[in-house]
């Protein structure tokens, strides 16, 4: 078993936060999909719960699910100490027997050091174990996503030596978060639509003579063009691997943002950012992706820019991608490259515009 405390230390330089809250949080994405609970700020004109009448509501979700939350935090946690990974790293099927198996008399004996939970005692942890439903539901939840994953992830061709990738807790959280709730379109659907109204009503502006770009317009659309349609680099790979690569995509969209922001901070353009002319149509347009969209992929790309630095060598490019760019995530990449794409099309014509 890991040193407690050196095993902590590396969850919060992982994750900016100690184990026992990036437990939860992961856990809690896994919960919220099996559930179907909308925990959503803005659940949209349907109402919190379209499509699934069994979705818990606010107080059940609080009273019975968070419960379900805490159990799978803690056998998560307990996992990890014992494997000496990372909270995200904890192999899914794993957790099967912790929560309802060979392992649940353990869940609450001995110190565990969770950061804010550290101070719990043994009859602390016993409570959040709680009784044969509460683990009956968490074995459902993971049963759930196991199965799941099964159907999505087809079986690959091992003659060539591919191997399958582990399914760990990170991973399929990812993946939930990118596809969002079943029967709730994605969080980052809304932006996507927005954005691309966006463009399309500056297209229509420009191209029907309604709105003529001046000077400073064609300068900065120039500038952002050349960002949205660089080629993607950054991290490196290894030698001999084709280029871009899924977590060189998903990489450029924070650089999008960033870029956006310092441009839209010299004086001459800033009437087109955040703080310029909330009626400049370009700035609208552009800061729409480069704001809304971009920050969609803001927590996946922190999490996979670290879970590439820690890399083995070795490692194959496209099997590490496999595991921690599944399906959704990656029809999330695309959808949001689409719209960068419309936007650099526009903006390709306000530069040649008289």
């Amino acid at each position: 078993m890991a040193d407690g405390q050196g095993w902590e230390r590396r969850n919060e330089h992982a994750y900016g936060m100690v184990a026992w809250r990036r437990a939860v949080m992961t856990c809690g994405a896994l919960v919220v999909w099996s559930t179907g609970y909308d925990n959503r700020a803005d659940p949209g004109p349907r109402g919190p719960r379209p499509g699934r009448p069994d979705a818990p509501g606010a107080a059940e979700f609080n009273s019975v699910w968070m419960r379900v939350v805490a159990l799978l935090a803690l056998a998560a946690c307990r996992a990890a100490r014992e494997a000496d990974v990372l909270v995200d790293d904890v192999e899914l099927p794993t957790l099967l027997g912790w929560v309802d198996g060979v392992h649940t008399a353990r869940l609450h004996r001995g110190p565990l050091e969770t950061g804010e939970a550290r101070e719990r005692t043994e009859a602390g942890w016993l409570e959040l174990v709680g009784d044969e439903t509460r683990q009956c539901l968490a074995r459902q939840v993971l049963a759930d996503h196991v199965a799941v994953h099964m159907a999505d992830e087809p079986e690959p061709d091992t003659r060539d030596g591919t191997e399958l990738p582990p399914l760990t807790i990170g991973d399929r959280a990812r993946a939930v978060r990118a596809a969002g709730i079943p029967d709730l379109e994605p969080e980052w659907a809304g932006p996507v639509a927005h954005a691309r109204a966006r463009i399309e009503r500056l297209e229509l502006a420009l191209r029907g003579g309604l709105w003529t770009p001046t000077t400073e317009h064609r300068r900065f659309a120039e500038i952002l063009h050349r960002t949205l349609v660089a080629e993607p680099d950054f991290p490196s790979l290894p030698e001999g691997v084709p280029g871009p690569a899924w977590v060189q995509r998903v990489l450029r969209m924070p650089h999008i943002g960033s870029t956006y922001l310092a441009v839209t901070e010299l004086p001459e353009f800033v009437a087109y950012g955040p703080l310029g002319d909330a009626g400049d149509l370009l700035g609208i347009a552009v800061g729409s992706v480069a704001t809304d969209v971009v920050r969609t992929t803001e927590n996946m790309a922190v999490d996979l820019e670290k879970l590439w630095a820690a890399r083995p060598a070795d490692e194959p490019v496209a099997l590490w991608e496999r595991a921690h760019l599944p399906a959704p995530v990656r029809t999330q990449v695309l959808a949001v490259e689409k719209v960068v794409h419309e936007l650099s099309v526009i903006l390709s014509d306000v530069c040649r515009r008289p």
